[in-house]
């Protein structure tokens, strides 16, 4: 599968933003009006250099659980000529930032289908509203 992200999916931004941990990431999405208010998750496309190359809106109606059928979902936005990374950001609010047993195992599958599909996955970030947390990072 490969979708080319629209204006309504995707966004390549025309300057730098560097994005070198989860705080940086949380940062840039915070200038999204309701960024961490609302249930949906976004796909951000590394350079190789940490820059942001393209950031996926990957629905309203997705959440991590839906990466167990299809853990390469997010592949499907992989701007043209790929991306040395991806890092997801995942805004559930009222659920807390704390990981379930699911999200750790989901995370693990995750990783797994990244790297096969040589696009290593950094890290996933959980969001409610202004608070956040970082899989990897614990």
């Amino acid at each position: 599968m490969c979708l080319q992200a629209g204006p309504a999916l995707g966004f390549d931004p025309p300057e730098r933003v560097a994005l070198n941990n989860p705080g940086d990431a949380i940062a840039w999405a915070r200038t999204i009006p309701g960024f961490g208010w609302y249930a949906e998750i976004y796909a951000l496309f590394l350079n190789p250099d940490r820059t942001l190359r393209r950031a996926a809106w990957l629905g309203s109606a997705t959440a991590l659980d839906d990466f167990v059928a299809w853990p390469d979902f997010s592949l499907g936005y992989t701007p043209p000529g790929g991306a040395e990374a991806v890092m997801l950001l995942v805004c559930r609010p009222g659920e807390g930032v704390e990981p379930t047993p699911d999200d750790t195992e989901v995370f693990a599958l995750l990783g797994l289908a990244h790297d096969a599909r040589g696009v290593p996955l950094l890290d996933v970030v959980l969001v409610d509203g202004g608070r956040w947390r970082s899989l990897a990072g614990g």
